[in-house]
């Protein structure tokens, strides 16, 4: 495999390379890559510490005073991609920690491309599925859960497969930390929700007319029906 064989005409080193001499990071010497890996990490307590307050000052104007799970994911995000930035500057030169396997650009790697974009917003559109956009009821609850798991979870993990046959080598050391606790981070989001499909709503109350109100235990969410589930 040359340079031809590959989409773009370049290897991910290359790429890797473009990208940190861009304007977005500048890194065009050894100077510049360490000023960008300090400037990322010194970012990651500014944005634990700013993103959660703009998201709880701008819910006070609604009475909610709370963060949201749409804040909390937006802060894991910057974080995430501070991180990562910093992890992909530091160990570029060190080709000993790179994979000694080459790329082969097929399908599998076509797909796994898609790894990191899925474990980003898969969780996000998985939210958005299940935030009223479409009424939660006893008939709609079941798939519309089962939509958010896929998203969140069942995305990002089916992608890292692809990824795997690349950890080898002294690479392992690096990717296989990174491939676990980056696509842990989905699948956590999307713990409550499949906790509710595996047992199933419970009965919280019971109306005025003997009608039981039934709710999701974990995600406690309740269900808009008048009638009996």
């Amino acid at each position: 495999m040359d340079n031809s064989d590959l989409p773009t005409g370049e290897t991910p080193q290359e790429t890797a390379d473009r990208v940190a001499a861009s304007p977005l990071f500048g890194v065009t010497d050894e100077a510049s890559r360490r000023r960008v890996i300090r400037q990322c990490l010194l970012a990651i307590p500014w944005i634990v510490v700013l993103v959660p307050l703009i998201f709880y000052l701008d819910s006070l104007r609604y009475g909610r005073a709370e963060v949201g799970p749409l804040g909390w994911g937006m802060t894991v995000f910057f974080v995430m991609y501070c991180l990562l930035t910093a992890i992909g500057l530091f160990f570029r030169p060190r080709t000993e920690f790179h994979s000694p396997v080459r790329l082969r650009g097929d399908w599998a790697d076509r797909v796994g491309a898609f790894w990191l974009v899925s474990c980003a917003f898969g969780p996000f559109f998985g939210w958005i599925v299940t935030t009223g956009i479409i009424p939660i009821t006893p008939t709609s609850w079941r798939w519309l859960y089962g939509l958010q798991v896929f998203l969140a979870a069942g995305v990002p993990l089916l992608l890292t497969l692809p990824l795997t046959r690349y950890v080898r080598g002294k690479s392992t050391l690096v990717a296989l930390p990174m491939l676990v606790f980056v696509t842990l981070l989905p699948v956590l989001t999307a713990l409550t929700a499949s906790q509710d499909l595996w047992e199933g709503p419970v009965v919280s109350s019971v109306r005025f007319n003997g009608q039981p109100v039934w709710r999701l235990k974990h995600t406690g969410v309740e269900l808009r029906s008048e009638k009996a589930f």
